[in-house]
Parts: structure tokens; C-alpha cells; sequence
């Protein structure tokens, strides 16, 4: 997660420098494609990506905040639940 911070900074200020908008996506847990929206597949709930709050601070969310701290200009949610909320 410390490297991809790392990237992620490098190119989103790469990236602004040349005066485009870059955006940091999916935050947070985009690692289903399907059932992630319950309407695609007529389910009562979307799908969950379920975590405890030591790993997802320490190693999921490490490199949205070095993308934040990089001055990121967006950034594109993911679309499942996370820990089914």
C-alpha cells in the first residue's frame, strides 16, 4: 500500500500538472463486478465487501490518502456496500 501511495501521488500530480483533472477511483473495496448494484441482478441488497477496520485503514485506504494529500481533484466512489451499510 506504501508503494502504491507512492505512485498514485506521482501520477496524479503528473497528471494536473499538465492541467487535466485526475480522479482516484473506486473508493473504497471496488472488488466485485457483479451484484454489486442489487437493480442489475434483481436482489434485495447489493453485494458487501466486508472488512475489519485495522486492515481496511492500513492497507486499503493508505493510498486514497496519499492521493488526497497529492491534491487529487476527484474521486469516483465504488458501488457495493461496505460491511453491509
Amino acid at each position: 500500500p506504501i508503494l502504491q501511495g507512492i505512485a498514485a501521488a506521482a501520477t496524479i500530480k503528473g497528471i494536473q500538472e499538465e492541467g487535466v483533472i485526475a480522479t482516484a477511483k473506486h473508493y473504497i473495496l471496488n472488488e466485485q463486478e457483479h451484484f454489486r448494484q442489487s437493480f442489475e441482478w434483481g436482489l434485495p441488497n447489493a453485494m458487501s465487501s466486508n472488512i475489519d477496520d485495522r486492515t481496511l485503514h492500513e492497507l486499503y485506504l493508505w493510498p486514497f490518502a496519499e492521493s488526497v494529500r497529492a491534491g487529487v481533484a476527484s474521486v469516483m466512489c465504488s458501488y457495493q456496500m461496505v460491511n453491509n451499510s
